[in-house]
């Protein structure tokens, strides 16, 4: 792992990085229980009880999307480990609307596996998280619409 880990969660997006067409470059993780049977996913900041991946901006002083996603694995989730394979990159499938500041994405996920779970990480207070069947994480990303966190679980070896 190329940085340290802090306990303060990085917010804002002056070293965002983006990719030609504009797009917000984002990394994540599908961490994959040892067993294969489950995800690990996080709640949403901004809608309780709403289920996500860990993932988050891929930032101008990371080396690779893998730190980046290393990062966020434990800045969100809590969770320490390595990354044991790329899933590809995902295009955001949600139309942009720019009154609304939404913006496309291009995200790059990883199969995580989990050496540890912390009791204490740096966004523990704003959001809990929890492991999930595949069934029970298609369930959520349906509600939720979104897709691209679908098909990051579905690129993954989580048993279905």
């Amino acid at each position: 792992m190329a940085h340290s880990r802090s306990m303060e969660a990085r917010v804002g997006r002056v070293k965002q990085r983006y990719a030609p067409d504009g797009s917000r470059l984002v990394a994540g993780v599908v961490a994959v229980s040892s067993d294969k049977k489950k995800v690990l996913v996080v709640e949403s900041t901004n809608r309780k009880n709403h289920w996500v991946l860990p993932k988050g901006g891929y930032e101008t002083d990371e080396a690779n999307p893998e730190d980046a996603a290393t990062r966020e694995a434990w800045e969100e989730a809590g969770i320490t480990g390595k990354v044991t394979k790329s899933l590809g990159e995902i295009k955001d499938p949600r139309p942009v609307v720019p009154e609304k500041r939404v913006q496309r994405s291009l995200y790059y996920f990883f199969e995580f596996k989990v050496e540890k779970e912390e009791s204490e990480w740096p966004e523990m207070h704003k959001r809990r998280r929890t492991w999930l069947t595949y069934e029970e994480a298609t369930k959520c990303f349906k509600v939720m619409g979104r897709p691209e966190l679908q098909e990051a679980v579905d690129r993954s070896s989580v048993s279905r």
